[in-house]
């Protein structure tokens, strides 16, 4: 690991309020959810462990979360677990810092464009190793980092770090203000399977609204989010699910929106989705299998209501998260390719990462 000292000018606090102004504005000007105050705020409420944000010289941030054995075991975000689900050893990584975040898809590292981008970027993570380290961490980690960011490549490379196949995110730029532009930019077929699943949703009586979350909501939702977990096999906690959802009460007020799915009346299924400025972040969801039976209630919620309330909305961008590409893709979503970099910081996770 490099530690020279040009490398790591910068520092490490657990209070980010502590962050110097500079850093603070920032995170403040960021047009990214993940690395957004009210974002760090959710996960601040629903972190077992205290996170540490660490900074650079030049203003650059990133924000750090601890997982260990206790931790829940989501197969997505718990380094020992990704390992294990790519097929890679997974021995002593744990304590694991995860670097820029850990939600799908996105490592965040607000760092300014320019001739002194790696040199930031390189001391960010300098900082970060050091603080985990002296807080017992075997490794630090960002799990979704941009394929094409080379420069953040060096700067793990600077640092020991090894590179790990990770999961594609997917994001869907509308092709305008309206619904039905969205629809004519779909391939022929692809958009005769979307008007026939309209009609489908109509003679099966379901219907869809979209508006704020309510603690009163918690409840509903997350049975049937927990479902779609075990039924693709994650053995996700539902303390932990419901705890986030209430951090985005806490937390992201009006742009914690619902997608509530209703048969005939009875609520059958939900999406989250969190707006940040003209990008929404299509999150959790959850679908009862015997009352959608027969009925394409899933793409309803996620593409075709989102999309009409992005239109209405102002919402240009819209986060698809990762896994299910071709349904995705199908629909005009761009796959955008991530890679997963570790950092070993004891002589044990050398050996596994080796």
């Amino acid at each position: 690991m490099t530690t020279t000292p040009e490398r790591v000018l910068g520092g490490a606090t657990h209070d980010l309020a502590a962050l110097p102004e500079a850093v603070l504005g920032r995170i403040d000007a960021t047009d990214h959810l993940y690395a957004s105050r009210p974002w760090l705020a959710v996960e601040e409420q629903v972190a077992g462990v205290p996170p540490f944000y660490v900074w650079s010289a030049g203003g650059g941030f990133a924000a750090a979360y601890h997982f260990d054995e206790r931790s829940n075991p989501w197969p997505i975000a718990r380094l020992d677990l990704f390992l294990e689900a790519a097929g890679r050893p997974s021995a002593d990584v744990l304590p694991c810092y995860l670097l820029g975040g850990r939600r799908p898809g996105h490592s965040r590292f607000p760092v300014a464009d320019g001739p002194g981008r790696l040199g930031e970027l390189t001391s960010l993570v300098g900082k970060a190793a050091e603080a985990a380290a002296d807080l017992g961490a075997a490794t630090i980690a960002a799990l979704y980092c941009d394929d094409s960011d080379e420069e953040l490549a060096e700067a793990f490379r600077a640092h020991g770090g090894v590179r790990v196949p990770s999961h594609a995110t997917y994001r869907l730029e509308l092709p305008g203000p309206s619904y039905e532009d969205w629809l004519r930019s779909l391939p022929r077929k692809q958009r005769t399977k979307e008007l026939a699943d309209q009609r489908k949703l109509g003679d099966a009586n379901v219907t869809y609204d979209v508006r704020p979350l309510t603690e009163a909501d918690v409840d509903w939702i997350v049975p049937l989010e927990m479902g779609l977990y075990h039924k693709y096999g994650n053995d996700y906690r539902t303390g932990e699910a419901a705890g986030l959802h209430r951090a985005y009460l806490s937390c992201l007020g009006p742009d914690a929106l619902l997608v509530e799915a209703r048969r005939d009346g009875e609520r059958v299924g939900f999406a989250s989705v969190v707006r940040h400025g003209t990008s929404a972040f299509v999150r959790q969801a959850g679908f009862d299998d015997a009352a959608t039976a027969g009925a394409p209630v899933y793409f309803g919620a996620v593409f075709h209501t989102v999309v009409r309330w992005a239109c209405s909305a102002g919402v240009r961008s819209i986060d698809l998260s990762i896994s299910a590409g071709q349904v995705k893709r199908r629909r005009g979503a761009v796959e955008l390719p991530r890679s997963a970099w570790v950092v070993p910081l004891t002589a044990a996770a050398r050996r596994t990462l080796a």
